[in-house]
Formats: structure tokens, sequence, C-alpha cells
């Protein structure tokens, strides 16, 4: 038997996944719900829709999403459902993944994010989205806007040229 993290018995396998404590069924959260009405747009012409909770992205046939592009790596991306979010994670592709022009090797996926497989343009969509939770801090306090100062843009004439 192969170790697994440094375990090299099954009695000890056995050991440890019965001491571990089962957690009670109403606590149990669904990891992998998939996000409503998402969708890939595919070279700007193209629609995907994203209805599973796994989604492998390659040249090869065997994918679930399959790009015919030289550039692709046979297995080069996967998206996962993960509590009730699309996370693309690069599968080591040769090309890269990047996010909005970020080469990234696990990224969570927002309505609008540009995903380029090697160069393979790929927009992520989603209607009706959640609110994105990573933004709420970037709203300004009520106590600074009574204060901030309003800039106040007056419509002017242009200058008239005179000829002498």
């Amino acid at each position: 038997m192969t170790p697994y993290y440094g375990v090299t018995s099954s009695e000890n396998l056995v050991e440890d996944t019965q001491n571990t404590s089962a957690a009670p069924e109403d606590n149990i959260v669904e990891d992998n719900t998939v996000p409503e009405n998402a969708f890939l747009i595919i070279e700007g012409v193209k629609v995907f829709p994203l209805t599973i909770s796994k989604i492998s992205i390659g040249r090869r046939l065997d994918n679930t999403l399959v790009i015919d592009d030289p550039r692709v790596s046979r297995n080069h991306a996967q998206l996962r459902a993960i509590k009730g979010q699309y996370v693309i994670f690069d599968l080591n592709s040769t090309g890269g993944t990047f996010i909005n022009g970020q080469r990234t090797s696990q990224s969570v996926l927002y309505p609008g994010d540009v995903v380029s497989l090697a160069g393979a343009v790929l927009i992520y969509g989603q209607d009706n989205p959640p609110p994105r939770l990573d933004l709420a801090d970037t709203k300004l306090p009520d106590s600074l806007g009574a204060e901030r100062q309003t800039a106040i843009l007056r419509k002017t004439m242009p200058p008239t040229s005179k000829k002498e």
C-alpha cells in the first residue's frame, strides 16, 4: 500500500477514520452547489452553459469543454463548483491560465471575468449572481460621506478667438 500522509498500514487508516467525529446532519453544507445560470462565452461567439459541478477544459476530446486550439493544453484547466461559486484550477498547463490578465493557478470566477487559456479567451457570465462579499468593504463609511468635498463642474463657454 502506498503511503498516505505518512500512514503506511491500512490499520492506521481505519483507526484514523474511526476517530473522526461525524458532523450532525443539520450542519452538513453542500460543498458542490452549482451556481444558477452560469455560462462561458467562448471566443466571443459560442455560449457554453455550466450545469455540472466539475468541468474539464482542454484540447483532448474527453474533456467536458473541448477547445480546438493548439495553444490550449490537452488537459488545461478545470472548473469546480464550490459553495455556490465556480473556481478555476490550472492543471499545470504549458501556456498558463489567466484571469483578467493575471496568471493564476486557482481563482474564484465572477461575472464578467475574462479567462485566457494560453490566449484562447473565455468570458464567465452568470444571470442574477449573488452579491460579491469581497467588495463589501469598499464602500465609504457614512460618516465620511457627509464630510467629503464634491466637485461641481460648470459649463463654461469656449474662449472666443479675436481676429486682429
